[in-house]
């Protein structure tokens, strides 16, 4: 049995905890949010025990793991004193708001020997699944050109003042298409070699971006977009499209993955689920679980997400000084 506690248990943890409940090998224990109110709310509702400070937890012996789900300028220190008593550590996408923090935090993970991972929950989705087994099947042959798109409503309720801030590694890059970002780079089987980006904050007139299209071209020769946008007014749109030799791959959570093939989509099996989020949360923290206890890398570990926010810098480099940026 491995314990959990949460540290940052705000408006989202709610599905966390209701995931973690649902695996026999997870116990969570402890939640810890600042504002007293809210977390006496939670823990009452879920029948925890509640903290106002992230140390108790970490120094809390009968604690195993910890999510950490802050304000994305509070991972670096949290995690890193997390790693370094001992706690495994799940920490929720953007890995950090700078790369040299996201260098600092894998680090003392792997000087610990905990493991980290990374919260990338899209990495879980029954389309996202569906869909890598399907490019690794061979069934699209070989990828030549993948487009992802990020388009949703910005400013909604749960939107907070420090998503507005670069100080504190908002903007809807790090916050949302982070997501997609993070995908391209799961679904194509080569390393990005350079990052051209434009970016944009045209809809609100934040100081963070909330727009851009980033072109990501791969050590493969192969290729890759993507177009992202925060909206005042209008659709969500979020998926990708996978275009290969062989046929096509269009991936959107909420609908499912489909196979392209002869100007017809086929809807791949088991790639549609009734709430996506839930059962890919669920996937995810089992992963957590079974890489701890078969003492294994995760998918979406340190290690791995480091190279993808290189990516993710290596874009706002590019929108700012109007060059391509190659990566080693």
């Amino acid at each position: 049995m491995i314990r959990i506690g949460i540290i940052g248990a705000g408006n989202f943890s709610s599905r966390h905890i209701e995931a973690i409940q649902q695996l026999p090998t997870l116990k969570l224990k402890v939640i810890c949010r600042r504002e007293a109110s809210s977390l006496a709310q939670l823990a009452d509702k879920y029948k925890l025990a509640g903290e106002t400070d992230y140390r108790k937890i970490i120094n809390n012996n009968e604690i195993d793991a910890v999510l950490i789900a802050t304000p994305h300028h509070l991972h670096t220190q949290i995690a890193i004193e997390a790693a370094r008593v001992g706690k495994h550590v799940l920490l929720e996408k953007p890995m950090a708001s700078t790369y040299a923090d996201c260098i600092a935090i894998n680090d003392a993970c792997e000087q610990s020997g905990v493991k980290l991972m990374i919260g990338q929950v899209a990495q879980f989705s029954p389309g996202f699944v569906a869909a890598k087994q399907c490019i690794a099947s061979g069934e699209i042959g070989e990828i030549f050109m993948v487009k992802a798109t990020s388009i949703s409503f910005w400013k909604h309720g749960d939107r907070k003042d420090w998503h507005l801030k670069k100080i504190s590694g908002g903007g809807y890059l790090l916050t949302v298409a982070i997501h997609q970002l993070d995908a391209i780079c799961a679904l194509v089987p080569s390393e990005v070699s350079s990052v051209s980006a434009h970016m944009t904050n045209a809809f609100h007139g934040d100081e963070v971006d909330d727009g851009g299209v980033i072109i990501l071209r791969f050590k493969n020769g192969q290729m890759a977009s993507l177009h992202y946008s925060g909206f005042k007014d209008g659709v969500n749109e979020i998926g990708i499209d996978v275009n290969g030799s062989e046929g096509s791959l269009r991936l959107d959570n909420t609908k499912g993955a489909y196979l392209g093939k002869d100007q017809k989509y086929i809807l791949l099996s088991g790639s549609l689920s009734k709430d996506w989020m839930d059962e890919a949360l669920v996937n995810q923290w089992k992963e957590f679980s079974e890489a701890i206890l078969e003492n294994r890398e995760p998918i979406a570990s340190g290690k791995r997400t480091l190279k993808v926010m290189e990516v993710v810098f290596a874009a706002f480099e590019s929108a700012s000084s109007g060059k391509a940026i190659k990566l080693n």
